[in-house]
């Protein structure tokens, strides 16, 4: 198989690609603004930024799948700067889309959403892939990047190409951005003066990046062909205060804090309901226990330390 995978040097698309390679002789082309972390005669790495150049630098069309992970992202970033986060989301998607089209044996194309797009819990207490998206604060500067997201979507489904859309919750591992929840309550948790922890009451749950890698390549199955799917684990749902007392009992900190509400359009609670993927591939996942995927981040860190 041949897979073409935007973003490929990020957090997600490492561990993917990783998984990839020992999946027969899979050859993954790698576009990022940076080399990536794997390296081998089957992986094919072209630099380049998708927000600066006309087209994808490419001649070949002959990729079966193409995943487009790349994007802009981060909290402080949309917020700082939410034309810019805007307009290269959307335009990136714009130029992978066109590509796609060009490949004639292309068997599917995977956009990688996220679950900002749900702006409320349904009835059920979760978020599903049937749920309506509102836009619940259009002058919010956040707005930007799920609202970028939301159209990609709307792209993908529109062009008549054979898709999946994943629409990602809460993945943490090692090796993830320290902008992120887990990775920056660890970074805190080892300073040596008193950290402030926003937000203590919103509640999470988490799915480690294994797992992530895991319901991303059972979803290469056909049944997954046009289809939108909750790419999370449903369990284990954890208020921030709880997460911040499990890291300190792990790391052993001593690091004194405060908990403080700041206001910002993240919603209270974020639960997946993932029954489309559960009816589709598999009634039952087992999902890596919370515990056990924060003691392996905080091993490896002190390993890599070391």
């Amino acid at each position: 198989m041949k897979f073409l995978i935007t973003g490929g040097s990020g957090f997600l698309g490492s561990y993917l690609i990783s998984a990839l390679q020992k999946i027969s002789k899979n050859k993954i082309y790698i576009i990022d603004k940076k080399k990536p972390k794997y390296r081998s005669k089957n992986i094919v790495f072209i630099r380049q930024d998708l927000n600066h150049e006309n087209h994808i630098q490419l001649k070949k069309y002959d990729f079966d799948y193409i995943f487009h992970m790349a994007a802009e992202l981060g909290v402080k970033n949309v917020i700082d700067n939410p034309i810019y986060t805007f307009d290269k989301n959307y335009i990136s998607t714009i130029k992978v889309l066109d590509f796609a089209k060009k490949n004639k044996s292309l068997k599917r194309f995977f956009y990688f959403s996220t679950s900002e797009v749900y702006s409320k819990l349904n009835k059920n207490g979760k978020m599903s892939e049937k749920d309506k998206l509102f836009i619940p604060d259009i002058f919010h500067p956040r707005t930007s990047y799920w609202l970028a997201k939301i159209i990609g979507e709307f792209l993908t489904i529109n062009s008549r190409l054979n898709y999946t859309i994943f629409r990602i919750f809460n993945v943490y591992g090692s090796d993830n951005k320290f902008t992120h929840v887990i990775p920056s309550i660890f970074k805190k948790l080892t300073s040596n003066k008193k950290v402030i922890f926003e937000n203590p009451n919103h509640e999470r749950s988490f799915l480690f990046i294994d797992d992530f890698v895991e319901m991303v390549i059972k979803s290469l199955n056909n049944k997954f062909k046009n289809k939108i799917i909750n790419i999370g684990n449903p369990s284990e749902t954890i208020k921030i205060k709880d997460l911040i007392k499990k890291i300190k009992i792990i790391t052993k900190s001593k690091t004194k804090y405060k908990l403080k509400n700041f206001p910002n359009q993240s919603i209270q609670k974020r639960v997946p309901d993932i029954n489309e993927f559960k009816k589709i591939n598999y009634d039952k996942f087992k999902f890596t226990n919370l515990n056990i995927g924060l003691k392996k981040i905080y091993e490896t860190t002190n390993k890599n330390q070391k």
